[in-house]
């Protein structure tokens, strides 16, 4: 068999009717892309996952206390108010707020925020002895507030009070001035660190430093301002404002801590301090439910990007994988119509000489052929559309400002290899068609 010959033959085969053929290939040069594009995606999406968790930081494990103590005040000032509304003669008002709120009776009551309501630094001090394996652990109170430059105009933006600390479990980078410090923490000073995005929103394409930022009635003088980080484990760094522990604690006048950060060993204490920290802080807030809390890790971070990436990708490439069943129907269609129509000249070739596996290997390769075609057209369109979805995706997702897909070889052998099978499952049935033709019956065709 000349197979040169019999290559020639083919590419001009293809010429022949050539809005039929394209008409054929389009389904499989739109799975191929599907496939390729999705596949750019997601591995760039896993690759994006990796950096985040390497920027977050090792072994990071973090509590959120989710308790909002600006109810019980509101409860107390409820309480009083209907005391002089109604004219009754309580002697003390605040034990309707302490019924309510019975953590805060055992606590004394009073409507004070104490250790039987939220978290202390004498809490934080037990679970450093707790937990040995843990190599930093931070407490934080996180806050939402309307905060701006003084005088001008106020942002509703999450201010986090912390330590010096916590920029070394996060690596957190300033790129202008500096992070807190033990000294600011000490004496309580009127200091902040302003994300990128939230100095950019208070002061423009203005230095930030050393200017004063208006919060919980007091100025804060600008310290520091942090490099772009984006969000992660649903904080969004950029638009943080970050003060002082101590200093949060004044201006408040609650001494809580809603939020622990805590940096284990290995990852193996980073799970052992997970799946028990819930239960150390419950044994020491009798008072308060499980549900008010939630454990974060870098584990779990993990497992639900993937979870969310192996979604996506399945959904795309079932996607493509309809793309090309439907275009292998549509090829499989046009090689009878190929077969019909060339009854005669099938004869000709096996009266002359050909045999069945000539003609069956011929329509075969025409079939793959023409799939290889639209597998090739479709890897390029696919490199296209992945770049295409990758910037639409880091131009719409809060957490991320860039999204690179990758394209590995294998993903593009597999596009051809689905390419080749998609043409054989779709060429055998006419190609054996052709092939069993009696060459007498086929030279009496019209």
């Amino acid at each position: 068999m000349d197979y040169l010959s019999l290559f020639g033959k083919l590419l001009r085969e293809l010429n022949v009717n050539r809005l039929r053929r394209l008409l054929s290939i389009i389904g499989v040069i739109i799975g191929t892309a599907a496939v390729i594009s999705s596949l750019a995606v997601v591995e760039g999406g896993r690759s994006q996952l990796y950096a985040y968790i390497e920027k977050l930081g090792v072994n990071v494990v973090f509590l959120e206390d989710r308790f909002e103590p600006e109810a019980m005040f509101e409860a107390r000032d409820e309480a009083r108010e209907a005391v002089m509304r109604d004219g009754l003669s309580v002697p003390n008002p605040e034990k309707l707020y302490d019924k309510a709120f019975p953590g805060n009776a055992a606590a004394g009551g009073g409507g004070l925020v104490r250790r039987a309501d939220t978290l202390t630094l004498e809490d934080i001090d037990f679970l450093r002895r707790r937990f040995p394996q843990a190599l930093s652990i931070v407490p934080q109170m996180l806050k939402w507030t309307e905060a701006g430059p003084v005088g001008g105009k106020p942002f509703s933006v999450q201010v986090e009070a912390g330590t010096p600390e916590g920029a070394e479990i996060r690596n957190l980078r300033t790129g202008q001035g500096r992070y807190l410090r033990a000294g600011d923490l000490d004496s309580a000073a009127a200091v902040c660190v302003l994300g990128a995005g939230a100095a950019r929103k208070f002061f423009g394409d203005r230095p930030a430093l050393d200017r004063e930022v208006s919060a919980f009635g007091a100025r804060w003088r600008v310290v520091g301002v942090l490099d772009p980080k984006g969000s992660l484990m649903r904080f969004d760094y950029d638009d943080l404002v970050i003060v002082p522990l101590t200093a949060m604690h004044q201006r408040v006048g609650m001494r809580m801590i809603n939020a622990v950060l805590i940096q284990a060993r290995d990852t193996a204490a980073a799970l052992t301090i997970k799946s028990e920290l819930l239960d150390e802080v419950l044994a020491r807030l009798h008072h308060r439910k499980r549900e008010d809390f939630q454990v974060f890790s870098q584990d779990e971070l993990m497992r639900q990007k993937e979870e969310t990436l192996r979604t996506f990708k399945v959904l795309t490439v079932a996607i493509a994988a309809l793309s090309l069943l439907v275009s292998g129907i549509g090829i499989m269609n046009i090689m009878l119509v190929a077969v019909r129509e060339r009854v005669r000249e099938i004869g000709v070739w096996k009266a002359v000489g050909a045999t069945d596996g000539y003609v069956l290997v011929y329509f075969l390769a025409e079939s793959v052929l023409t799939c290889l075609v639209g597998g090739v057209l479709g890897i390029f369109l696919g490199v296209f559309l992945g770049r295409g979805a990758s910037g639409f995706i880091a131009s719409t997702v809060a957490e991320t400002t860039t999204w690179t897909p990758v394209f590995k070889p294998q993903f593009f052998l597999l596009s051809v290899g689905t390419a080749v099978f998609v043409g054989l499952a779709s060429g055998i049935f006419p190609a054996l068609m052709a092939a069993r033709l009696e060459p007498s019956e086929a030279l009496r065709r019209d």
